[in-house]
């Protein structure tokens, strides 16, 4: 993992994240995945270059990242021009591989959005509907919660449909 191209493209494109936050406190969720968890760059295949990141943590900070059956997603970015379902799938995809390759334990995954963002809803309306789902409002923020075999099931029959195991893109 480059780490520093993961920091600069997630700190060029930080307005983008719609993270109702000072500075110093995106950076401290942008670069928290480098430390408690694993981090990820999205590519183009032409031209070659950087298009997304996404990073997640083992646990949560409410309990010292001792949790680590809850894995947090801190980011995940697709620059406008790129995001397309094919695009979010792999992303998808990797992320959830990259969570079960450092603890197959995982039994949840979370992730916090601003409330009422119209693109972001039609989307976590999907994670939403998967079975043992959870959707709650704390301080205008939305938290979800989603049980990993679901999502993760959820990604594999949507891979299926499309080849996402294949070749195509790469995601790092």
């Amino acid at each position: 993992m480059d780490y520093e191209s993961y920091v600069k493209f997630v700190i060029k494109h930080h307005d983008e994240l719609n993270l109702p936050y000072s500075f110093a406190i995106k950076l401290s969720f942008i670069s928290s995945p480098l430390i408690f968890g694993k981090a990820m760059l999205i590519f183009s295949e032409e031209p070659y270059e950087i298009v997304g990141a996404a990073g997640f943590v083992y646990g949560t900070g409410a309990n010292q990242y001792e949790d680590r059956e809850v894995c947090q997603v801190e980011v995940a970015f697709i620059q406008k021009a790129y995001r397309r379902t094919f695009v979010f799938a792999r992303g998808l995809q990797a992320l959830i591989d990259q969570m079960k390759a450092g603890n197959p334990n995982v039994e949840k995954v979370q992730f916090w959005a601003s409330e009422g963002q119209g693109e972001l809803e039609r989307l976590f309306t999907k994670f939403s509907e998967l079975p043992g789902s959870t959707k709650s409002i704390v301080n205008n923020l939305a938290l979800y919660t989603v049980s990993f075999h679901e999502l993760e099931a959820y990604c594999l029959r949507f891979g299926a449909a499309d080849g996402l195991r294949g070749n195509e893109g790469r995601v790092y």
